[in-house]
This record gives C-alpha cells, sequence and structure tokens, in this order.
C-alpha cells in the first residue's frame, strides 16, 4: 500500500469507535511489563492511542498519558489527555517524555519519519514500547477465521522493528492470551477491521455471511469462543 494511501486508512477506525472498544482485546499485563514495574508518574506519549484501550492502562498505572492520535472520532472516546497528532509531527516538545507506547499502530505509520519524531521527543535513555494483537494464525482453525474476516497477521512472529533513527531493540516477547467473543462479536470485530471500512456493502454483507456459515456449519458453536490472540512486545531504547 502507498504510504498516502496507508495513512488515509489507518485514520478510520473512527467510525466504529464504540464497537472497536468493545470488542478489540486489551494488552496483557506481561507484554507491558517488558518496560518494567515502575510506572507511577512515567511521562508516556501513547501513539496511535485511539479510542483509548492502552491509554486507560497506563492511567491506572499511574502514568502521566498524552494521547496522539490524527482521527479525532476515535480520540474523542480516549479518556486521558489528548491532541490531534501523528507518530511523525506530535506537536510535543523535545525530550518530553520517557516512554513512547505504540499499541495495534506501527504498521500504518512511516517507520522512518515516526523513529526520527520517536527520538526527537523521548528523553535520553528513553524508550519506545511497540505492542501488537495478532490472532494467533498459528492455529489452524484460527487461520481458517483470519481468511474469512480478511484479517492475517501483520507481522509475522520473527520480525523484529530496526526503524533505526537512535532507536534499538533491547527485548521482545511473545505473549499469549485468549478473549471471550460470541458469534456476534466476531462478526463486529470483522467490523473494526481496515478491509471492512474501505469495503462497498456487497463485499460486507458476504464477508458477514461467510462467518456465520462459518460458525454454523465447519465449527459450529452456541456461546461464546475463547479466541486466542499473540501478543508481539518489543522495546527499544533512544541511544
Amino acid at each position: 500500500m502507498r504510504p498516502r494511501a496507508q495513512s488515509s486508512h489507518g485514520r478510520g477506525f473512527g467510525a466504529q469507535a464504540e464497537v472497536y472498544d468493545e470488542v478489540r482485546p486489551g494488552y496483557p499485563a506481561a507484554a507491558l511489563d517488558l518496560a518494567g514495574s515502575d510506572w507511577q508518574g512515567m511521562r508516556v506519549c501513547d501513539l496511535g492511542a485511539g479510542t483509548g484501550i492502552l491509554s486507560r492502562e497506563l492511567l491506572a498505572r499511574g502514568c502521566e498519558v498524552l494521547a496522539v492520535d490524527p482521527d479525532p472520532a476515535a480520540l474523542a472516546r480516549n479518556q486521558a489527555p489528548k491532541r490531534i497528532g501523528t507518530a511523525e509531527d506530535t506537536g510535543s516538545e523535545a525530550a518530553a517524555f520517557d516512554l513512547v507506547t505504540v499499541a495495534q499502530a506501527w504498521h500504518w505509520f512511516d517507520e522512518a519519519a515516526a523513529a526520527a519524531e520517536i527520538t526527537r521527543i523521548l528523553t535520553p535513555g528513553g524508550r519506545l514500547l511497540i505492542l501488537i494483537n495478532q490472532l494467533d494464525v498459528r492455529i489452524e482453525w484460527v487461520l481458517r477465521l483470519s481468511r474469512i474476516m480478511h484479517a492475517g497477521d501483520v507481522y509475522r512472529p520473527h520480525y523484529r522493528p530496526r526503524p533505526g533513527a537512535g532507536l534499538r531493540l533491547t527485548d521482545h516477547r511473545i505473549v499469549e492470551f485468549t478473549t471471550a467473543l460470541d458469534v456476534d462479536g466476531i462478526v463486529d470485530l470483522a467490523r473494526t477491521r481496515s478491509y471492512w471500512l474501505r469495503s462497498d456493502e456487497r463485499t460486507r454483507d458476504r464477508v458477514e455471511s461467510n462467518l456465520r456459515e462459518y460458525f454454523r456449519d465447519e465449527r459450529p458453536v452456541t456461546d461464546a469462543i475463547e479466541l486466542p490472540y499473540m501478543c508481539l512486545a518489543y522495546l527499544l531504547e533512544r541511544s
């Protein structure tokens, strides 16, 4: 996808902001703990913060959070102090943050430009925590589901971010977890995907029909499903 189109699609999630909050999973504590245990008073810029799924956890841990996102509709639901901005141009002062977090948004950024901006707004020795929740497509039925939803994994488990601009990878981990959703919830989950948001009504109807048929005919369910995820977590430090 060309950078301009990529940026445009990355700003469309506010159209399903309420649904996004209901069905998208949070981030497991073990993934956040990659950045340590002493969060109280930490100055954090949550980039691509959207509706605030991660921002709420950062606030609960005692951080001073600034949520930055280019989508006003998504950011309106975020409970943290907020600013309209992008990863490439946050509008923040230099050396203003101890930690920058990027949850579910790294693939929407111009990586080189975002790395330069993150380096600028971090204090010397400041860190970048990248969190990426993905359906665990290592499991056969989840792979089949992801293909129906057009929600394949963005990064392979062996991926390592190397954005440059003085940001050095220091640690990483994969955290496996599950979240419970019924079939209606999984259809709603599909509605929060970029493929759905940029598709016409005919395509959306086909995706929903295929999902419901899958759980009726191929994998019958009558209640909530424990949907397997893996969280790819990466910690980088400003050198």
